[in-house]
């Protein structure tokens, strides 16, 4: 099993901005040094009152702290992107990191994002179809030509085009079946949210599998999931320290409208210390080693996104835990 770090870059109203992106620089060190796999940034617009750096130019920049490291998004809104510049863009990454970059998209849920940008919400499933298939396109051929609802282009090429051949992984988020469904069918793997109790997600993953052996897909070795955790001497630190910084971003989701995308129970109207049971990972070494290990063979998780920094939560505090996990955990759960 594949270990990422989901770094968080959202930050609350009066954080000090500069700051914060040198703590991310930091951070993005001891992810390096501490032997995981790959660091992973997500997207959103239109935070406020929350700071919430955007994926492009933060990524770029931390690429050159990276080293080996794979470099991805989780996830990009792509319904919001014009699919030409989202494909120069990201090839131009692709390059910069030396073809180790994954692209993770997902629909987004936010009306205020589709809103501003003048985008219907009803019209971002079909969007994002043309869009997979455009970027595969202009990605992979020369004199591309793509005519749908909402993308449109005629002998096209891309140059550079990027690094990787025939072209980088794409990834998509989902939360939702019908969501794991185009997951299964359009990306190259599944990246499935933190909110979702590991119960629930038992149901999704075999229609995962069931979608992709119906649409004639190879069976795939496993999928991407997003885990919040939090890592100290004891299960009764870990959640002493933890928890009031894993309640500020969950007090932010919920305030978006992301309970409303999962199956089951959302947990919008749980207590944090209920919240995080069956979601989250918080405890000792030892608690983090077993329950890494069930998301393994429960679910059958290949890359485990873990997120261990949120809103608030002091550059001291988010260092000890990276390298807590990095000695204590990682080494035991691949």
């Amino acid at each position: 099993m594949r270990v990422g770090v989901f770094l968080g870059t959202q930050h609350p109203a009066g954080a000090n901005m500069r700051q914060q992106f040198e703590n991310h620089v930091h951070q993005v060190h001891a992810i390096r040094d501490g032997g995981f796999d790959g660091v992973w940034l997500a997207q959103h617009y239109l935070t406020h009152p929350d700071q919430f750096f955007q994926t492009n130019p933060l990524l770029a920049r931390l690429a050159a702290e990276t080293g080996d490291l794979t470099v991805g998004t989780n996830i990009l809104v792509l319904p919001l992107h014009n699919i030409i510049d989202l494909a120069e863009q990201y090839a131009t990454i692709d390059i910069i990191t030396g073809g180790r970059l994954v692209l993770g998209v997902a629909l987004g849920y936010r009306d205020i994002e589709y809103d501003a940008f003048g985008i219907s919400r009803k019209t971002r499933a079909k969007r994002f179809d043309e869009q997979l298939e455009a970027l595969d396109l202009l990605w992979t051929k020369e004199n591309a030509t793509y005519h749908g609802e909402h993308v449109n282009f005629e002998n096209i090429t891309l140059a550079p085009r990027p690094m990787q051949a025939p072209r980088p992984p794409i990834w998509v988020g989902a939360a939702a079946d019908p969501a794991v469904k185009r997951a299964a069918v359009k990306g190259d793997n599944w990246i499935a949210t933190s909110v979702t109790t590991a119960s629930a997600m038992k149901a999704q993953v075999d229609l995962y599998h069931q979608a992709r052996a119906e649409a004639g897909k190879p069976k795939a070795d496993g999928f991407a999931k997003c885990v919040e955790l939090f890592v100290a001497e004891s299960k009764e630190k870990a959640l002493e320290l933890g928890l009031p910084y894993i309640a500020e971003k969950y007090r932010a989701y919920y305030s978006w409208g992301m309970g409303k995308n999962v199956p089951g129970e959302s947990g919008e109207g749980l207590d944090i210390a209920e919240l995080i049971k069956d979601r989250f990972i918080v405890g000792s070494p030892e608690d983090c080693v077993r329950e890494c290990i069930e998301q393994r063979d429960m679910l059958g998780v290949s890359d485990l996104l873990v997120r261990m920094n949120f809103p608030g939560m002091p550059l001291d505090l988010s260092l000890k835990t990276i390298k807590l996990f990095s000695e204590e955990v990682l080494p035991n759960i691949r």
